[in-house]
């Protein structure tokens, strides 16, 4: 379970980093390949296997550059994130999963404008 841990939060960090540039400095290529990895990492722990289908969508939006779908799925994205950062116990990315429910947040308002 640590091992998974380390993996969530070095993705966490990862993810961040790149919607930290916005939206005009992200490719669709760029996140259909970190997705496709946040789907390799929830898809280990029966916890997480949940957050796959929605992840799929979200590929599946950025591969097709449907933009307006990347900008919904990422909304809900952020409230079921948010979700978990408020169920999580202390410590197990607490705050890191709401940083980074805010940045799905920030980062689908920005593809709205």
């Amino acid at each position: 379970m640590a091992h998974h841990d380390q993996k969530i939060a070095t993705m966490i960090d990862d993810t961040l980093h790149t919607l930290g540039g916005g939206a005009p400095a992200t490719s669709p290529e760029h996140g259909v390949n970190l997705v496709e990895d946040w789907i390799a990492i929830v898809r280990t722990n029966v916890n997480t296997q949940w957050v796959a289908e929605p992840l799929a969508k979200l590929r599946d939006a950025l591969d097709s550059n449907n933009m307006r779908e990347v900008e919904r799925v990422m909304r809900d994205l952020a409230g079921q994130t948010e979700d978990l950062a408020n169920n999580a116990a202390e410590g197990q990315n607490k705050q890191e999963l709401r940083n980074l429910a805010t940045a799905l947040r920030d980062f689908a308002q920005g593809m709205a404008k």
